[in-house]
This record gives structure tokens, sequence and C-alpha cells, in this order.
């Protein structure tokens, strides 16, 4: 492949922000259409599939989640404890959904932030531009009250250096200037206000890249009803 397209996405559990209700998760993604998909706050319930399952059945993807938090969503979505409490009716976390020719997918857990019921983790794969490897890594971050600068630090070990092709995206809970002191020697691609929907003031989204990547189509895409607007870029290697 000469290149492939990859985007990010908060669902916001497939809920509204002010309502609470179901929106259409699978129609927005259809939208995004993109080759390698990061969705972060998937929602599944006790004893049924998740979001990001059913998108995955119904666009042809294949699905990989991790559980990262406990909680529910009546009256409203909340977390309510950690993964494998008694607690809550249903789990939530990331997952990483492709559609191309992937190695393993792995995870890398990131403990330790304060006051943070959530089990913060790193979602990684590759896939091969032209016969060179390219890492693919999703996550969800801390807020800036968790003190999730401290990223910087515990990323160095999960992440390639920043002279290998990879990129690097999600709801980053941050402004462009943290992430990139968290991860030095990246760059950022999509620039625009990803929150809060549906009039976007900040962008918390980001998708890097490490300087043998080149990103193109670099874009904030307007659709679905969560609190979040997805992002997505076309990858390919300079």
């Amino acid at each position: 492949m000469r290149s492939v397209t990859v985007g990010s996405f908060n669902i916001h559990w497939g809920r509204t922000p002010r309502a609470f209700k179901p929106f259409d998760v699978v129609g927005a993604c259809r939208q995004l259409d993109v080759d390698v998909l990061a969705l972060q706050e998937v929602w599944r319930p006790d004893g049924e599939p998740s979001v990001a399952r059913q998108v995955a059945d119904a666009l042809g993807y294949e699905v990989h989640e991790i559980w990262t938090a406990r909680g529910v969503t009546e009256p409203r979505v909340r977390l309510v404890g950690r993964t494998g409490e008694h607690v809550g009716d249903g789990d939530c976390g990331e997952a990483i959904l492709t559609r191309v020719p992937h190695g393993p997918v792995t995870e890398h857990r990131l403990s330790g932030f304060l006051f943070d019921y959530t089990d913060r983790a790193v979602i990684s794969t590759h896939v091969e531009l032209e016969g060179t490897r390219v890492s693919v890594s999703a996550s969800h971050f801390p807020h800036l009250e968790h003190i999730s600068p401290l990223l910087r630090w515990r990323l160095r070990t999960v992440l390639p250096e920043a002279d290998e092709p990879a990129v690097l995206m999600g709801d980053f809970n941050m402004w462009r200037w943290v992430a990139r002191f968290i991860v030095p020697g990246w760059s950022d691609t999509v620039r625009g206000a990803t929150w809060p929907a549906p009039r976007p003031v900040f962008q918390i989204d980001h998708l890097l890249a490490t300087a043998p990547i080149k990103a193109t189509d670099a874009e904030v895409v307007h659709t679905g009803e969560s609190d979040h607007v997805p992002i997505r870029a076309r990858i390919s290697l300079r």
C-alpha cells in the first residue's frame, strides 16, 4: 500500500451530550470512512455488544477493544468505578478498528494518574506502506488535573522514537502545545476545533506523526452527535 486513511472519534458512549440519547454512531463512522479508526468512550452494556462492535459488524472492520472503567447511562452517562469492580451496568473503554492488513494489536496500560477513575492505555498496531512498517497508536489521555503532562515520561517506553514512521491519535484532553510537550519531535497534522460539539471551540483531539510520515487531507469532520467531532488524515511515507 502507498497510503492509508486514519481517524479518531470520541463517541461519548454513543450518546448525545445533553439529552444522553443514542445517536447513529454507525452512520457517523461510515461518513468518516477511514481504514484505521480509533474510538474513545466506547460503551458496552453488560451482556450486549459494544458500540464499537456494532460499527465493525456494519462497516466491515476488525475490532480490538479494551475496557478502562465501569459506568452507567441512566439518568446520564458517568463513570462509577474501575474495570472489574462490581458496580455500574456496563464497561467503558477504547477500540481500534481496521479494514486493511495490519500486525498484532497490543495494549500498554498507563497507571498512576491522580484521582482518575479510568485505567488509561495505548492501543497499538502497525501497517505496511511500500514495504515499511508504520506504527499506528491510539489513546484517550487523562485530563490536565490528573497531572497528564507526566505522559511525557510514561510514553517513552510505549511509542516509537521520533525518527521512526509512526502516528498517534485520540482524545488527548489537552491543547496542541501540551501535546507537543508530551510527545516531543512529533508534529500535529490536523488543525481545527473539536470540542465541545456542536460548536467546537478547542482542539483536544489530535493526530500526531513522526518525521518520516506525510499527512495529507488532514481535517476535522463534522459528523455525528457526540460532544466531540472526529478527525482524519491520509498518511504515506515521505
